[in-house]
């Protein structure tokens, strides 16, 4: 009996995280639906609820009651398999954060976060391509093109800051910046270029072309609806805010309560960048990864190695 109390108690453990995470999500939503509507001079929802506040739940019953279309063209097992991938690889990374009591913590939980990054982008080609749509394929081909650029600088970044903290155990890397930020002591520089390869990886504006409205109406997720939809649109928030949790544990580090405090700026970042910064071209999108941005990470990595020598 004891046993079976104890087994319940660590599954409760387990999916409690993952439920308080897509609580954060709806409420991320609303936030940016907010904050959207005052960028653009209006109120944003503010009918359900008190001051709109239980917008999302109506909006999640609403998707979730609604009939889940499968086109008639469609390879329908991997499309009705699609988006719970996409959130399964997402609510992943939140293995990752680096409880103080957590026994699920990894020790190179650096590297886990380079390869279910790369497994991320798997769930959006196969979506594009299961969907049997041209809107969609386009989609999924940009998708897999974009991640797999930014991919690169992202990957320096990363293990130069792992490098120079002598660490891939992210609660060591954190606890290393008590009292010195590594935005500050490795640079600047490398903190911009991993929030553009954020952008991108996460495919936030400017960087939205897998979902150009403009002209591929929704992009890769066109011929989802209800359900299938519902799940993608947590999975696309759930990273965006593990990502701000992760440039804080990378670049700021400290307290818990100093980190979650970090991290809702950078949250506030992504809805500010949305509603200021418009898109740009494909071309300079590429351009940008390619020709600037590996440039000045390879320069970087030059550099610290030269000075590194001389000392």
């Amino acid at each position: 009996m004891l046993k079976l109390v104890a087994f319940c108690l660590y599954l409760i453990t387990l999916i409690l995280p993952f439920i308080c995470v897509l609580v954060s999500v709806a409420f991320y939503t609303l936030l940016e639906r907010k904050v959207l509507g005052y960028v653009m001079i209006r109120k944003g929802p503010n009918k359900v609820g008190y001051a709109g506040i239980m917008q999302p739940f109506s909006d999640a019953g609403k998707l979730f009651n609604k009939e889940y279309v499968k086109p008639g063209f469609s390879n329908l097992i991997p499309f009705v398999v699609c988006p719970g991938v996409i959130l399964f690889t997402s609510m992943l990374l939140w293995f990752l954060y680096p409880y103080k009591y957590s026994s699920l913590v990894l020790t190179c939980g650096v590297l886990q976060f380079l390869i279910v990054s790369g497994v991320h982008v798997y769930g959006v080609m196969v979506a594009g391509w299961s969907s049997n749509s041209k809107y969609s394929l386009l989609g999924a081909v940009r998708g897999v093109a974009q991640s797999v650029s930014y991919e690169v600088p992202m990957t320096f970044v990363l293990l130069t800051v792992s490098y120079c903290l002598l660490s891939l155990w992210l609660s060591e890397v954190k606890d290393a910046q008590e009292g010195i930020f590594s935005m500050l002591s490795i640079g600047l520089l490398s903190s911009g270029v991993w929030l553009t390869c954020m952008l991108a990886e996460t495919n936030r504006a400017p960087f939205d072309f897998v979902e150009g409205e403009s002209e591929l109406v929704s992009g890769f997720n066109v011929e989802y609806s209800s359900g299938g939809f519902a799940m993608i649109f947590m999975a696309e928030y759930a990273a965006m805010l593990f990502n701000s949790i992760f440039f804080v544990v990378l670049f700021l580090g400290g307290s818990e309560m100093l980190m979650s405090v970090s991290a809702m700026v950078w949250v506030l970042f992504f809805v500010w960048i949305r509603g200021t910064v418009p898109r740009i071209r494909y071309d300079q999108l590429m351009g940008l990864c390619w020709k600037v941005l590996l440039m000045v990470v390879l320069v970087m990595i030059s550099l610290g190695l030269m000075l590194s020598c001389l000392l």
